[in-house]
């Protein structure tokens, strides 16, 4: 999983490399081997694959990054450490500023940014197990979630148009 910062010079990514990098305790390594994508964490390289930064420690599966228009902040979603639930998450792309952008206890991922880089559209299972939603929430993280589809079963994995007016996603 990787992105693109919008002027091309970055590439943020999820890998797991980290689990190989150390010794893992019992708990780690039981997490590890039931799912390797436990052990996931947010980096960041130049577009030539030098300078690779670590930019998040927490454990379980940090995915799915992707830049704000700006190229200063990358959104992803976080996932409980026990793999039930993800949330929104934002920082700036040094990975300071770490900050949750929903606490809906249910699995929210694909977060994408608007052009405006004022709010995130993104994908949450909150009404059921097989109904997943759109909803946005403000990058400030000040409001709740607002819901953006109402329909049974799937839509998600959210992005919008570079001039922010559309928004195409994937429904059945």
């Amino acid at each position: 999983e990787g992105s693109w910062s919008p002027d091309g010079s970055l590439i943020a990514f999820a890998s797991n490399r980290s689990a190989y990098e150390r010794e893992l305790n019992a708990d780690e390594k039981k997490a590890f081997e039931l799912d390797p994508a436990w052990a996931n964490e947010i980096y960041v390289m130049k577009a030539d694959g030098s300078d690779v930064k670590r930019l998040t420690t927490s454990p379980g599966y940090d995915g799915g990054p992707f830049f704000s228009a700006d190229g200063q902040r990358i959104c992803w979603r976080r996932f409980s450490e026990n793999g039930a639930t993800a949330e929104i998450m934002t920082m700036k792309i040094d990975g300071s500023d770490q900050q949750q952008l929903t606490h809906l206890e249910a699995m929210s991922w694909a977060p994408y940014y608007h052009p405006s880089g004022q709010y995130l559209i993104f994908t949450t299972n909150k009404h059921g197990f097989a109904n997943f939603e759109l909803y946005l929430v403000a990058a400030a993280g000040k409001r709740e979630p607002v819901r953006v589809t109402e329909r049974e079963g799937f839509d998600g994995l959210p992005m919008f148009h570079p001039d922010g007016k559309h928004t195409p996603w994937p429904s059945n």
